[in-house]
């Protein structure tokens, strides 16, 4: 884990810091989100909440810390006419942020101290470097722990296997996205272009990371700024192991089971590249809108189109292993 043994000096950044934090039952791990939050060492923050009808104690937790919060936390209106869901709840806490650099929080996860500081100073210089009106997204690796905080693994991107190479390329991140969303701090450029995330994306984090390779700057820090918790209710899956041996087992006992996992990671890359050609195609570089095209549709072509486009394009994921199984499998 990263140490910041000369932390960035707070005068740096200027402006106030939007947080959007969307919620639904999260009441266990709430009280150490904000508790995180509050100790950073930058607190020129508004934290933006909409709860998506939890059925658990999260809404009094929220009124808990408005009243202790005040004009610092925003807790947004629910209509109560139907949850809006993990795109959706998103989409409303981020259009509600009026800063000009924005964080989104996951509040099952804990914040490590400084990080509001050095995402935040990343981001200042990626501005200065290339411009206010560029689309840019700082984001970082994290620690990995279960549901009661007990280690998993040092590094989520060596745990999911997600390399950095071709990062600033958009079908590279349509095929997989490094950019985890409590890690990361957005410039109001950004916002604008990617905002309201399409309901066919999957993940918000892996749209506005989209957004960023493709028409400015997605940056990675490779440091550590929140342990990223794993429990029963999380959206994604974890990662198989990386071991030739294991997934050649894995594809000899449990064929079906291998393919059908891969099969969904694929067509939820296939889901996220449809829906991005649909709203930017006339913006996309050339070969990108191929590359993309050519994802949105892989699963119905016929074996042989596949593999070319999975060649020609480049369309491949960091794992060795999951490649192969691209190649086999799908």
């Amino acid at each position: 884990m990263s140490t910041h043994n000369e932390r960035p000096d707070d005068t740096i950044i200027s402006a106030a810091v939007d947080i959007a934090m969307p919620t639904y039952n999260c009441a266990p791990w709430l009280d150490q989100t904000m508790d995180s939050i509050l100790a950073q060492d930058f607190n020129r923050w508004r934290l933006i909440v909409r709860d998506d009808r939890s059925s658990d104690d999260t809404n009094r937790a929220l009124a808990e810390w408005q009243a202790r919060l005040g004009e610092r936390m925003t807790i947004l209106p629910d209509s109560g006419a139907r949850n809006l869901g993990v795109t959706g709840n998103y989409n409303a806490v981020l259009s509600a942020a009026t800063a000009d650099w924005v964080m989104s929080a996951d509040p099952d996860d804990v914040w490590l101290p400084g990080k509001i500081l050095r995402t935040c100073q990343a981001l200042k210089e990626a501005e200065a470097e290339f411009g206010v009106t560029a689309p840019i997204a700082i984001c970082t690796d994290a620690t990995v722990v279960d549901g009661v905080g007990q280690p998993i693994a040092p590094s989520y991107w060596r745990w999911s296997r997600l390399g950095l190479t071709r990062i600033g390329e958009a079908p590279r991140v349509a095929m997989e996205s490094v950019a985890l969303g409590s890690t990361m701090v957005m410039n109001r450029a950004l916002l604008e272009a990617a905002l309201p995330i399409p309901a066919a994306a999957p993940y918000q984090d892996w749209w506005l990371a989209l957004v960023a390779a493709a028409f400015g700057h997605l940056l990675p820090l490779s440091e550590q700024t929140i342990l990223y918790r794993r429990h029963g209710s999380n959206e994604t899956a974890d990662p198989y192991s990386s071991a030739l041996g294991s997934a050649l087992l894995r594809a000899v006992t449990a064929p079906g089971a291998a393919r059908r996992r891969l099969r969904k990671v694929v067509a939820q890359s296939s889901a996220i590249a449809g829906a991005f050609v649909e709203r930017y195609r006339s913006c996309l570089e050339p070969r990108d809108a191929i590359a993309l095209e050519l994802l949105a549709k892989l699963s119905s072509l016929g074996p042989l189109e596949r593999r070319v486009a999975v060649l020609r394009h480049g369309l491949w994921f960091s794992s060795p292993v999951k490649n192969l199984g691209l190649l086999a499998l799908v």
